[in-house]
């Protein structure tokens, strides 16, 4: 046994692998992964996975990219965050990413080109959420203005690491390494309270295999081995007037045309017929009755060009920009049959009552409902009327409403702090009223809405300015099911 290992060994460091002999090299990896050094929560060591590719600048030094990703459950219980160690009923948080990286990487270490040290610095981009661990729903978390957001981020990051590298052959490469990221919080707006406690420092251990492609030159030849396979070869012996160089059938002596594209037809002088005209020679025209309005509009087989593949050629088309899959009239132009702004073809939702706002997909857009209404009514002193401009608003909102029967409203009335804060609150309540009354004639249902007046609560902006005063009169929508 041990004479064996001694000799896979002396052939591993015999046998030629030449890594500049590959431009590119592209691979997996698989390991594990921990989130560490925060105060919040402790991510003990679990699996992740990922791909990278990149180019092979010379002996030493590669560039490349790549992306993981990683499900990395919390454990409260932990002693510390590098260990296996997992109780799954103890976790309160699931960290999400996706780990967007590129680095600069050197051989530091080579044993007969074979076994490398390898070092790598780089950074990237880190898309990550933080979900609860049963309902998968992305938690809250206060913004770097105070504000409610969820706990989201694309964040930069810095990171580097170290690799033993084996390259067995030139063709594949085996590694085993530790990366180490430090996530920046370019990108994390958060409070100072969650950016202080998080946890930043991700680290990685991971194997991974690479398989090397694109040889950089031809492998040298030695010149006398060539001379020694080469056998000359007598010229075929042709007189002059057998000689029809493009194989057109018309000899060279009297072709005046000699370099007629093979296949063509030609006539008596050796040229090219083109019967249509639209610059591609009968024998090669796949389409020999071109319309003469298409001349100059036609692809390398003769046929005219149909540039958004609509059915239409581009001499035919009035509208020849269309996207892909959308249905056409004659004149190349898409069909909207519900008018949303949506070609049928490419509207999953086709028959969209006019007014109603949708989205890309031709269906009804729900991205008003995404996050609470503000409406700063122009009130007059003491007045809770609402005035035209918000009453559009709230009519938009109303046609929505009327299709998404199952969303309901809690309206809040907020004021300044002008007057008595007994006043302020009737005051704010009556707006509220008012707006729920008038989304009623709109055709949403009473039941479906509850009114609140805060009065001189929840300020957004200070008091002391005009300006500041009328961002607090304001009228807050929440929707919820």
């Amino acid at each position: 046994m041990r004479l064996f290992f001694v000799a896979a060994f002396s052939l591993l460091l015999l046998s030629s692998a030449q890594a500049n002999d590959h431009k590119y090299f592209l691979g997996g990896n698989f390991g594990f992964a921990a989130l560490a050094s925060g105060d919040s929560a402790k991510y003990p060591l679990q699996g992740s996975f990922g791909f990278e590719g990149g180019l092979i600048l010379n002996d030493s030094w590669r560039l490349k990219a790549g992306f993981n990703l990683f499900k990395l459950k919390n454990d409260t219980t932990a002693s510390s965050a590098l260990s296996f160690d997992r109780d799954d009923a103890a976790a309160t948080r699931r960290w999400k990413a996706t780990r967007l990286g590129v680095a600069l990487e050197r051989d530091i270490f080579s044993l007969a080109g074979k076994l490398n040290l390898v070092a790598n610095l780089g950074g990237g981009l880190m898309v990550w959420k933080i979900v609860d661990p049963v309902a998968d729903t992305v938690l809250d978390a206060v913004g770097s203005r105070g504000e409610q957001s969820e706990l989201a981020a694309s964040e930069v990051f810095l990171g580097g690491g170290l690799r033993l590298r084996v390259d067995p052959t030139n063709r594949f490469s085996i590694w085993l390494g530790y990366n180490v990221d430090y996530l920046t919080n370019a990108g994390a707006e958060f409070s100072d309270g969650i950016l202080n406690s998080r946890d930043r420092w991700l680290h990685q251990f991971g194997i991974g295999l690479a398989v090397n492609f694109g040889w950089r030159k031809a492998p040298d030849v030695w010149k006398s081995d060539q001379t020694w396979t080469d056998v000359p070869q007598r010229p075929a012996r042709r007189t002059l007037p057998d000689v029809d160089g493009d194989n057109d059938g018309v000899l060279d002596e009297r072709d005046e045309c000699l370099n007629t594209p093979f296949g063509a037809v030609v006539d008596s002088r050796g040229c090219a017929i083109d019967t249509d005209h639209d610059g591609v020679a009968d024998g090669l025209d796949d389409c020999p009755g071109t319309d003469s309005r298409a001349i100059g509009m036609v692809d390398i087989y003769g046929c005219p060009v149909d540039s958004d593949f609509d059915g239409v050629p581009d001499y035919l088309d009035a509208c020849p920009n269309n996207p892909v899959g959308a249905h056409v009239d004659k004149n190349g132009c898409p069909v909207d049959s519900d008018h949303d702004g949506v070609p049928d073809g490419i509207d999953d939702c086709p028959n969209t009552l006019t007014g109603v706002k949708v989205d890309a997909n031709g269906c009804i857009d729900l991205s008003m409902l995404a996050s609470s209404m503000v409406l700063n009514i122009d009130y007059a002193s003491g007045s809770f009327e609402v005035d035209p401009k918000t009453k559009e608003r709230l009519k938009s909102l109303a046609r929505l409403l009327n299709f998404v029967t199952d969303i309901k409203l809690d309206i809040n009335g907020y004021t300044d702090n002008i007057g008595t804060s007994r006043a302020n609150e009737q005051l704010s309540e009556k707006r509220a009223l008012r707006v729920r009354d008038y989304l009623v004639t709109q055709g949403i249902a009473s039941d479906r809405m509850k009114v609140f007046g805060r009065g001189e609560s929840d300020f957004i902006a200070s008091n002391q300015t005009s300006e500041g005063r009328a961002k607090n009169r304001r009228i807050e929508i929440v929707f919820h099911k």
